[in-house]
């Protein structure tokens, strides 16, 4: 009979949302650890259900519960209550390796609690022999198709930074992603799994191919996400009020990540922190369109109105994708997000890359269209005047919009479309950006811009 710890505890009402570390000691020699997790009037975590408990799950092993630190074996949210950690295999999002032998945190995260408190019991296990799951098989390149797609202008790439795979909340392995990415004709991806505590480089096919991999995290609070790209930590998501928000973005910042604000809108989850600071970028367009972006819309042109040329957010789009293998529709903006949907095009002369394709965000060189057969929007300045190409718009309007709201608007009629007119009105009213909407004739939109700044 393997060696068993069994562990209690509780959360109040008054106790959502926050976090408590519940230490178990690991003797010396061991290879296997199980945790067994059970807890009263378990509800989902969609925060549009409510009347019951979500309790979130992570784990910290002998090398400490510091911000930033090593300690993290893994973070699963309210996915899984049984926990495998072994020498040479885990329990997805967990990381394998040795077990050294002290102190171990469970970390527990009150979702949700309801009217009765949130009661929780563990069982923990040493050396039961459980073998690991099975794994699918890695994608071969040579058997897979790619959809043919219409051809961008030159330097331009398709891709969707936003998504999780088994390694948080997903139901999809990180290479089964790779295979889709490519088959659907994106040229690079990112991976953003809840609070990760392991890197996907190593997970997915590159190269040869394959698309690029930006490798990130979605630093998941209670009060709102982001994402991080362009570093290989994790950031501390354990403490919900402004100062501690502030502090993770500062964390990922000084590692020279690209810091973005997620899904700014009700049910996003939304964001409650306006005074928190020092986002590169924020997502105007999460998932289906429908699926109250314009509320975020309206959040990241607020912030381009307090912004300057030197310091404003890049509009970025992602598609937030979890359930690969139960695919939705735009008619139905609440049925599950698919990757593609929307997409961000980003511009770059250099060899593609994660450090590029960050660069070209940075830099503001990019646009988001509904998905990767979308309609193209390609804005410049020209001297003093506007070039703006719309392919694939036929039948669509064209919105000009400033900082105070739309300034023109206009039919697309054709399917690869380019207009040219003076700016000097607006040069001379000192409007300091125009930025570009293709809307459909019902309202809906099919493609945004990032600001063309003019002075």
């Amino acid at each position: 009979m393997p060696q068993q710890i069994h562990l209690t505890t509780r959360f109040e009402p008054h106790e959502e949302r926050t976090f408590r570390h519940v230490p178990f000691e690991v003797p010396e020699g061991i290879d296997q650890i199980h945790i067994s997790i059970a807890y009263n009037n378990r509800i989902g975590s969609s925060p549009m259900v409510t009347g019951g408990n979500t309790l979130d799950i992570g784990l910290f092993d002998e090398e400490g519960i510091e911000s930033g630190g090593p300690g993290l074996r893994g973070w699963s949210g309210s996915e899984r209550t049984e926990i495998t950690i072994d020498s040479a295999w885990a329990t997805p999002p967990y990381r394998s390796g040795s077990i050294g032998s002290g102190t171990w945190n469970l970390l527990f995260g009150a979702y949700k609690v309801d009217q009765h408190g949130l009661d929780i019991s563990v069982t923990v296990s040493f050396d039961t022999g459980i073998k690991p799951p099975t794994v699918p098989p890695w994608p071969d390149l040579g058997v897979l198709r790619r959809v043919s797609l219409p051809p961008a202008e030159p330097g331009w790439y398709r891709g969707d930074l936003h998504m999780h795979t088994v390694y948080s909340d997903g139901d999809s392995y990180p290479h089964e992603v790779a295979a889709i990415a490519y088959a659907i004709g994106l040229d690079f991806y990112g991976i953003t799994d809840h609070n990760r505590a392991r890197s996907p480089i190593d997970l997915v096919p590159q190269g040869d191919g394959w698309p690029v991999l930006g490798p990130g995290v979605e630093v998941t609070t209670y009060a709102g996400h982001f994402n991080v790209w362009g570093t290989d930590g994790w950031y501390d998501f354990r403490t919900p009020t402004a100062a501690g928000i502030q502090a993770a973005v500062d964390a990922a910042r000084a590692e020279g990540g690209l810091v973005s604000l997620n899904h700014p809108k009700p049910y996003g989850p939304p964001w409650e922190f306006p005074e928190v600071s020092g986002f590169d970028t924020i997502e105007p367009w999460n998932g289906w369109w429908g699926r109250l972006n314009n509320l975020s819309t309206a959040f990241w042109a607020d912030a381009l109105h307090q912004s300057t040329p030197d310091s404003w957010p890049v509009g970025i789009g992602g598609s937030d994708t979890h359930k690969n293998q139960q695919r939705g529709e735009a008619a139905n903006p609440l049925s599950q997000a698919t990757m593609g949907f929307p997409t961000l095009w980003i511009q770059t002369d250099e060899t593609l890359s994660p450090q590029s394709i960050i660069k070209a965000i940075r830099g503001g060189r990019c646009f988001i269209s509904e998905s990767p057969a979308g309609p193209q929007l390609y804005a410049r300045r020209e001297g003093d005047e506007m070039v703006v190409r719309i392919v694939g718009g036929e039948g669509d309007a064209l919105l000009e919009i400033g900082p105070h709201g739309c300034l023109g608007a206009g039919a697309i009629q054709g399917p690869d479309v380019t207009r040219r007119w003076s700016i000097q009105h607006v040069l001379d009213d000192d409007v300091p950006f125009l930025r570009f909407e293709l809307h459909t004739p019902t309202g809906g939109i099919r493609a945004l811009s990032n600001p063309v700044w003019l002075r």
